[in-house]
C-alpha cells in the first residue's frame, strides 16, 4: 500500500451483508441488533440502542434529554432530518433572570433545564418510519433498569466524576448521585416504569399526567420554571437537512440550532488545501485544521441560535466563495488573532444504524454536561438536560433566552453520500469536538483512504477555550511545531475529551456494511 498510516487500528471493522448497529454501549448494540432480527429496521434499531443508552450510560443521555436525526430512505433516496430539542420554558426569559441577579447562564441546576424532546423524537421517528410499536423498541431498556445492568469500565469512570453534581442538587440517595464501580449492577425501578408507561401509552404518557406533574415538581423544587404547558405543547419538528460537498462526498446535518453547520462550513475551508501533502496528523496538517475550528466557532458564537427566533445566515455560511475568503485568512506561518469562545461541553451518546434494505439512521441524544443539569425526579427517574446552559443572557445576542426558544445545540448526526447514494452513517460525541472531530475523521477516510476503523482510532487533535490539546499518539515534535506558530499548548482538557465516534460504511459495490466503534468508548458495532 502506497497510503501513509501512521498507526494500525487496535480492533477489525465488523464488517455484514445485512444489517448493522454501531454504539457506545454492548448492551445497546445488541438491543439494536435484535430489533433487527424481530423484523424492524434501522430506526427501530437505532430507538431500541438510545432506550437501552439511557439506561445503562444514563450520564450522557436518557429520557431528559434531547435528540436529533438524519435518515436515508432509500425508496424516497433522500435525506430527512428531526429536530428533536426542546425550547426554553414559557416562563423562562433573560429580563427575568437578569432580575435574579445572573449576569449569565449557570451550568447546573433547575434553571438550565429546557423541555425535554427524546421521548417525542422517538415517537415522531417511529410514527414515519418504524416497522415495530415504540413500546417493542423500548422492551429492552425497561428490562435492565427493571431487573439491573453491570456498569461498563469507561461508563463507571464518567458516572462516577460526575455523581457529585447529582448529590449537590439533592439527589444523594438516588444511584445517579453516588460513584460506581465497573461491573457493579444497578437497577432503576422508576425509570423503568416511566419507560413502561411510555411504551404502553405512548409519548403523551410523558409529557401528560402524572409523570409529566412528578417532573414538573421536582424542577419546580430546585427553582426551574419548567410546566405542565410547556411538556404539553412540545412537538418534534421535521426539518431540511444542510449539506455540503468535499472530495465527490455530500456531507449532510441538521440545520440550525445545531453546530453541525460549523463542520461544515470547516470542510468548505479545507477543500482548497492539499492536505495529503501536508502529512496526516503533521503540524501543518493540524494547523489548518485548527485555524478552520476557529474561523467556524467565531461564526457559530456570532450566528447559532434557533432559526425560528433569529436570522440565522446560513446559505452565507455555507457559500464556497465565503469559504475562498476564511481560507484566505488562514496563515501557515503563524496563528489567526480571534476572540477565544466559551467552550460547549458534552455528555452524549450516539447509534449508528442501517439495515438490509439500505435504510440508514444516523441517531444522537444527549442530557448535554454529565448528568445535565444535576436534577433527578425521584418518582419517575428522569434525569434532566442542562441544554438552557448555552443559551445567552445578552439581550443583543441571537441566541438571548426568551421563552419557548430553542438553545444553541451541539450534538450533531452527520449521513454522508457517495454518487447519490449512502456512504457514512457518522457520529461522534463531545460537545465542541463533534464538528471537528467528524472533520478528522472524514479527511482520513478521503484524503489519506485510511480504513473506517483505522480513521476512527486515529488519534486527535481538540481545541477549546483558546488552546490544544492532543492524543498521545501525535508526535513531540508536532506539538513544538504548533507551539512555534502561536498556538497554546495544553496537556489535556479532561479524561474525556476526544469523544467517541460509532460509524457505518456501506460499499456500494459489494452491498458490504463495515462498522467502526471507538475504543474510547465501551461499545461494539455488530452486523445481523
Amino acid at each position: 500500500m502506497d497510503r501513509p498510516v501512521p498507526n494500525r487500528a487496535m480492533r477489525s471493522v465488523a464488517v455484514s451483508r445485512g444489517g448493522m448497529v454501531a454504539t457506545s454501549q454492548a448492551a445497546a448494540t445488541l438491543a439494536g441488533v435484535e430489533a433487527l432480527r424481530a423484523g424492524g429496521n434501522a430506526v427501530d434499531a437505532a430507538i431500541a440502542a438510545h432506550a437501552v443508552m439511557g439506561v445503562v450510560e444514563p450520564h450522557s443521555s436518557g429520557i431528559g434529554g434531547d435528540a436529533f436525526a438524519l435518515i436515508w430512505d432509500p425508496r424516497e433516496r433522500c435525506v430527512t432530518a428531526l429536530n428533536g430539542s426542546g425550547g426554553a420554558p414559557a416562563a423562562a426569559s433573560w429580563q427575568r433572570l437578569r432580575a435574579q441577579g445572573l449576569e449569565r447562564m449557570p451550568e447546573r441546576g433547575a434553571l438550565t433545564v429546557t423541555v425535554p424532546g427524546a421521548v417525542r423524537a422517538f415517537a415522531t421517528l417511529t410514527e414515519r418510519y418504524g416497522r415495530r410499536t415504540l413500546g417493542e423498541n423500548l422492551a429492552a431498556a425497561i428490562a435492565y433498569a427493571e431487573d439491573g445492568f453491570a456498569v461498563a469500565e469507561i461508563a463507571a469512570a464518567a458516572w462516577s466524576a460526575s455523581a457529585p453534581i447529582v448529590a449537590r442538587h439533592g439527589g444523594q440517595d438516588h444511584p445517579f448521585g453516588r460513584p460506581v464501580r465497573a461491573g457493579q449492577v444497578v437497577r432503576l425501578p422508576a425509570l423503568a416504569r416511566t419507560l413502561r408507561a411510555i411504551a404502553q401509552d405512548g409519548a403523551q404518557a410523558f409529557y401528560e399526567g402524572e409523570i409529566a406533574a412528578a417532573m414538573v415538581r421536582a424542577v419546580g423544587a430546585g427553582g426551574g420554571l419548567l410546566s405542565l404547558g410547556d411538556l404539553r405543547q412540545h412537538r418534534s419538528q421535521w426539518v431540511e437537512p444542510i449539506s455540503t460537498t468535499y472530495r465527490g462526498c455530500q456531507v449532510f446535518a441538521p440545520p440550525p440550532n445545531g453546530q453541525g453547520i460549523a463542520g461544515l462550513e470547516m470542510l468548505n475551508i479545507l477543500e482548497g488545501f492539499d492536505l495529503r501533502a501536508l502529512q496526516l496528523n503533521g503540524a501543518p496538517y493540524l494547523h489548518v485544521i485548527v485555524e478552520a475550528k476557529r474561523l467556524a466557532q467565531r461564526d457559530l458564537a456570532r450566528h447559532l441560535a434557533d432559526p425560528d427566533c433569529a436570522d440565522v445566515p446560513v446559505t452565507r455560511m455555507l457559500d464556497k466563495s465565503y469559504a475562498v475568503e476564511l481560507r484566505a485568512l488562514i496563515d501557515a506561518k503563524r496563528t489567526l488573532e480571534l476572540p477565544v469562545e466559551q467552550p460547549a461541553r458534552s455528555g452524549t451518546v450516539y447509534a449508528a444504524a442501517v439495515d438490509a434494505d439500505g435504510l440508514c439512521c444516523s441517531l444522537i441524544s444527549s442530557v448535554y454536561v454529565n448528568f445535565g443539569s444535576g436534577i433527578v425526579d425521584a418518582a419517575s427517574g428522569v434525569n434532566f438536560q442542562n441544554r438552557g446552559a448555552l443559551f445567552s443572557l445578552d439581550p443583543a445576542s441571537p441566541n438571548a433566552l426568551t421563552p419557548g426558544q430553542r438553545p444553541y445545540h451541539t450534538i450533531v448526526p452527520w449521513l454522508v453520500l457517495r454518487a447519490g447514494a449512502p456512504w457514512l452513517t457518522l457520529g461522534i460525541v463531545g460537545g465542541e469536538m463533534q464538528p471537528q472531530g467528524m472533520v478528522q475523521i472524514l479527511c482520513a477516510l478521503t484524503d489519506f483512504e485510511l480504513g473506517l476503523q483505522e480513521a476512527v482510532e486515529l488519534a486527535r487533535v481538540r481545541h477549546s477555550e483558546g488552546a490544544i490539546a492532543m492524543e498521545s499518539g501525535i508526535a513531540p515534535e508536532v506539538r513544538a511545531a504548533l507551539a512555534e506558530l502561536g498556538h497554546r499548548i495544553v496537556p489535556s482538557f479532561g479524561p474525556f475529551s476526544y469523544g467517541g465516534a460509532q460509524a457505518i460504511a456501506l460499499d456500494g459495490i459489494s452491498g458490504v456494511r463495515h462498522g467502526a466503534s471507538d475504543p474510547r468508548k465501551d461499545g461494539i458495532a455488530l452486523g445481523t
